[in-house]
């Protein structure tokens, strides 16, 4: 719209590019033209440095002028108060109903329009009050005055703006302007615009209750019902010959309420987003296939660096072997250089998920890598070592499993790749009956399609892998997937946690200390000390608790079944770690400088025994035990007793008696000493 600065009017170059000149340059090249001369287009303002390119109004062509309006001319009261309501044009616009739609945008143009006149007429009513109170007029009648008014500016909103309002011109007109009046937070009542006809379902034959029962009918899995056979079983159902009967409450359905459809209604409602997501869900079992039609996915930046995430699952090639079997194998891949890291198999997939853990640990181990930070896994294998070696912080800082599903693993896409890119190829490919491609769907009955011999399946597979890991890193030129897995490794990985890992997937073997050395894997290790064999204090402390103890020890094999770690445990708790015990060559000739290190370490740990041996026999101090005469016992009865013993002696001969009566006692009289009762008290 034109604008007026002071006595001039001015347009804007964007109200006259395109409508009126077909580019900027055509405009130029007119006022350019016309510079010099006194008649023709003229510039009131040149753009640039912030300012906009300003053009005289007055030396415009007529039907330019005609078009875009002299501010000047005034045709209708209402067009001094008259203009888009930029509140409304906010509040309109992000304005939202109860479910969270948003207004469509030819109502929200009309809502607008609405507001922006009853605004004017907003200001018109006021100063029309002033002036008749001024002139001691009666304010009756002043609202049918701006009720004409705003009907008759219609005619200029057409003409001019090429928009209309549709207010109402009736009674209701004043209580329309009247609501809008209220103030509703320091804003005026926009929402009393908005007509209640929106969102308004009880005119809708198809009401929530119709959809549910539609949806209802269609969620049977075993029949899977099409839309038409819906519609036939609906109208019979309301027409009274099909009784329906809900499943779970028991409750049957009366016809009452439901209105007649089309076949097309019932059609375009069944295949609503909302509808489809529970009913095609209910009707199929295929877990994978409904997560891809109606589960929003993640979207991931790749890792920068390796050694961040490890992403394992398991995978069955497409091939099968002699005895029609497939093979197992259970792959790791590295998230961050897409190497493959770790590759087991077996004949069930059961069978390899221990072993799949401990021949990790022996790559990352021999490569002298830290093991990744974090693993996502997939739940049904990895589910039941979720409280220990998958336990966050044992052998992994974070660890996310994926229920049944396969789009949240990356690993997915990897077995893609070896599946189409670098196995399709072979003798023995087995198609997909059911893929999506045609290209990948069988050629030929599968059962014709030749099998291969186990161990070929197998070397043919570790072979891709080595191909894959050698290919060049995707988005690194120049840099293959395995040397970017070496080189660039994470600088916050933390070592190896040997002592949590190993007591649930290392091998249990009880041994025993004796002198510092343990038996294991029919050989001798010694008590060690960070990869080392120890010496000094922490082997003297490790010999106090284990010399001569039963120990358990858990430990792991490395490639060749020699011992790759190991650690003592007594009732649980880790002891110490334990090494191999060096042997160096007993003839000197033969030594080599790895034999003179294997001897000082043998030097070293058998001085620090003697040593500590030595220190404790010289804090020994001899003593002598004085013992105090023992106090007088108060009864003494069994060891004071007088014992007889016998002793031999010759015999005493007695004198004979020549006859009793000889002697003077009078062995014949008694005399009591009994008392009677009497004398007794």
């Amino acid at each position: 719209m034109p604008i007026i600065l002071g006595n001039i009017v001015a347009v804007s170059k964007e109200e006259l590019v395109p409508h009126f000149f077909k580019s900027e340059s055509t405009l130029y090249s007119n006022i350019q033209r016309y510079k010099d001369k006194p008649y023709g287009i003229k510039r009131v303002m040149s753009g640039g440095n912030g300012r906009q390119l300003l053009v005289d109004f007055d030396s415009l062509a007529g039907d330019i002028r005609d078009a875009l309006h002299d501010p000047r001319k005034v045709d209708h009261i209402l067009e001094q108060y008259y203009s888009v309501d930029p509140d409304a044009t906010r509040y309109f616009s992000i304005y939202k109903f109860a479910d969270g739609t948003y207004l469509k945008l030819d109502h929200q143009e009309r809502y607008i329009i609405n507001a922006s006149v009853l605004k004017a007429a907003l200001g018109l009513r006021d100063d029309r009050l002033n002036e008749w109170k001024s002139k001691g007029r009666s304010k009756v009648g002043l609202y049918n005055t701006i009720k004409a008014d705003v009907l008759s500016f219609n005619d200029v909103l057409r003409k001019k703006y090429k928009v209309e309002h549709d207010l109402p011109t009736s009674s209701r007109f004043t209580a329309t302007l009247n609501d809008f009046e209220t103030r509703i937070n320091d804003s005026f009542n926009y929402e009393s615009l908005i007509s209640k006809k929106h969102r308004n379902i009880n005119s809708r034959k198809v009401n929530d209750s119709t959809m549910k029962l539609l949806n209802d009918m269609f969620a049977d899995k075993i029949r899977k019902p099409t839309a038409k056979e819906i519609h036939e079983q609906y109208e019979g159902f309301i027409s009274g010959y099909i009784e329906v009967v809900n499943n779970k409450t028991g409750e049957l359905y009366s016809p009452k309420g439901y209105k007649s459809l089309s076949v097309s209604t019932v059609t375009n409602y069944l295949n609503r987003w909302e509808n489809k997501l529970a009913t095609h869900q209910k009707r199929s079992d295929d877990r994978q296939i409904n997560m891809g039609k109606f589960k929003p996915y993640y979207s991931f930046e790749m890792p920068r660096f390796a050694g961040s995430m490890i992403s394992i699952d398991d995978r069955q090639p497409p091939f099968k072997n002699l005895d029609g079997k497939r093979v197992w194998f259970y792959l790791a891949v590295d998230v961050g250089s897409r190497a493959i890291t770790c590759a087991v198999h077996g004949d069930t997939k059961e069978g390899i998920i221990l072993e799949f853990y401990r021949q990790m640990v022996r790559n990352y181990t021999y490569w002298g890598l830290c093991l990744p930070a974090e693993l996502e896994c997939e739940m049904s294998l990895n589910s039941s070592y979720k409280d220990t070696i998958l336990k966050e912080g044992v052998m992994f800082d974070y660890v996310k499993m994926e229920a049944n599903n396969a789009r949240g693993k990356y690993i997915e896409r990897v077995n893609e790749e070896l599946r189409y890119r670098m196995e399709k190829g072979r003798e023995g490919w087995l198609a997909r009956p059911k893929a999506l491609s045609e290209a990948n769907q069988p050629g030929v009955d599968i059962e014709k399609v030749p099998r291969i011999p186990y161990k070929q399946i197998v070397n043919d597979c570790l072979l891709d892998i080595d191909k894959w890991n050698n290919a060049e890193h995707p988005t690194e030129s120049g840099v293959s997937k395995w040397d970017f897995f070496l080189e660039r490794q994470h600088p916050s990985l933390k070592a190896i946690n040997y002592e949590a890992i190993l007591p649930h997937i290392g091998i249990r073997t009880p041994s025993s200390c004796k002198v510092g050395n343990i038996r294991l894997n029919n050989g001798l290790c010694l008590i060690g000390d960070q990869g080392a064999v120890a010496k000094g204090e922490r082997l003297i402390q490790v010999m106090k608790q284990i010399e001569g103890e039963d120990i358990d020890v858990y430990w792991l094999d490395d490639d060749q079944g020699e011992v790759l770690k190991a650690f003592a445990y007594v009732d649980g708790q880790c002891i110490c770690e334990l090494v191999k015990k060096p042997r160096p060559v007993r003839a000197r000739i033969e030594r080599t400088a790895a034999d003179d290190l294997a001897e000082s370490l043998l030097a070293a740990y058998t001085n620090t025994v003697d040593g500590f041996a030595k220190r404790q026999r010289d804090d020994l101090d001899g003593v002598v035990i004085l013992r105090e005469d023992a106090k007088p016992l108060k009864h003494q009865i069994f060891s004071q007793q007088k014992q007889y013993k016998y002793e031999d002696r010759e015999p005493v001969v007695m004198p004979q008696i020549a006859d009793v009566d000889d002697f003077d006692d009078d062995f014949g009289t008694y005399t009591s000493v009994r008392q009677s009762l009497k004398n007794r008290f």
